[in-house]
């Protein structure tokens, strides 16, 4: 049996758990079959929540402003399931006060998998609840609330394109009904997650409602024509992988186009401020810098920072890598300053 690839910075443990990633990722074929219920994509976990943390659901009525960019004859709008994630109890933001900071954030997954309540996530949710609790003023009432929606996977054909897109809208607009205030909600999202949060915002501007204040995205997946795509051999997705699932989720939908591919927006000066965060070992690295290029040529304020060796979908596997807790830190420091 031969050696697992490796980095220079990868310990042997490291290498050998990105190489089990890698096996178990390659060996998930995306089928278009039956779509998950709504009563199972809104199950609350009982199991695997670590301690002092809270975790709801709310049902998101199907938003009345979608734009009609993202109308469509097939696909309807129906209710979201939106979880949240939060160390005190979920009465104690029923009634949002204006200066809460929220996470709306979409998982990754290449629209094809990713649920807010898989084990990973919840790792992934309790380490930023963990990096947001020792910012001044981010305790209490005033602490920070993680909003997931469920969205529509394209694992049927009435899940494809847009359906994903109409229900992230939907959820947002169920934040705003609630009252929390879109200045302090930070869209963020990893992989395919964060081009929903680009082409979210993108779709903001054509309609109603307000943008919200910041944006935060974890190695995002934002070039479904994978023009930007570099292989990256101890990557833990092939190039092939990327592209079925983008062709799957798109169905009919041009991959050129701003609602499929983020960083073919036209990006504007008054974008919300945006926070990169990716490793130079992961193959679609070069999505986030065309990001952060286009908001700062537009005159938007964008950076972007990039981890030496880390690999696609680390950040949802932190414990591998110890040097991501920086990056939790600066994911914080963004949010607060």
């Amino acid at each position: 049996m031969s050696a697992p690839l490796t980095r220079p910075t990868w310990t042997p443990a490291q290498a050998a758990a990105v190489h089990d990633i890698r096996t178990k990722i390659s060996s998930s074929r995306p089928t278009l079959g039956q779509a998950q219920s709504l009563a199972e994509r809104a199950q609350v976990p009982t199991r695997g929540i670590p301690e002092g943390m809270y975790i709801s659901c709310e049902l998101a009525s199907p938003s009345s402003q979608i734009p009609p960019a993202i109308h469509s004859a097939s696909i309807q709008p129906g209710q979201v399931p939106v979880f949240f994630y939060a160390d005190a109890p979920p009465q104690s933001f029923t009634q949002p006060k204006k200066d809460i900071k929220v996470i709306f954030h979409i998982p990754g997954g290449g629209n094809i998998f990713g649920h807010p309540t898989e084990q990973r996530y919840i790792a992934f949710f309790s380490r930023v609840l963990r990096a947001f609790g020792k910012k001044p003023g981010a305790q209490g009432p005033s602490a920070p609330v993680i909003a997931v929606p469920s969205r529509r996977l394209a694992t049927a054909r009435e899940n494809l394109f847009p359906a994903g897109l109409q229900d992230i809208f939907s959820a947002y607009h169920h934040l705003i009904l609630k009252g929390f205030a879109p200045k302090n909600i930070t869209f963020t999202g990893d992989g395919s997650g964060g081009n929903m949060a680009l082409i979210l915002t993108y779709l903001l501007s054509q309609s109603s409602l307000p943008a919200p204040g910041r944006i935060v995205m974890f190695s995002p997946d934002a070039d479904l024509t994978y023009a930007s795509y570099a292989s990256v051999p101890q990557d833990v997705i092939s190039q092939s992988s990327f592209q079925t699932c983008a062709s799957q989720y798109l169905g009919n939908f041009p991959a050129n186009h701003p609602l499929a591919s983020g960083v073919l927006i036209p990006f504007t000066a008054s974008w919300p401020k945006t926070l990169v965060l990716t490793g130079t070992a992961d193959s679609v690295v070069e999505c986030g810098r065309r990001v952060v290029r286009g908001i700062q040529k537009a005159g938007g304020v964008a950076e972007i920072v990039e981890y030496a060796d880390l690999p696609h979908a680390c950040w949802t596997f932190a414990h591998i890598f110890p040097q991501l807790d920086d990056g939790f830190s600066r994911f914080a420091a963004f949010i607060y300053k």
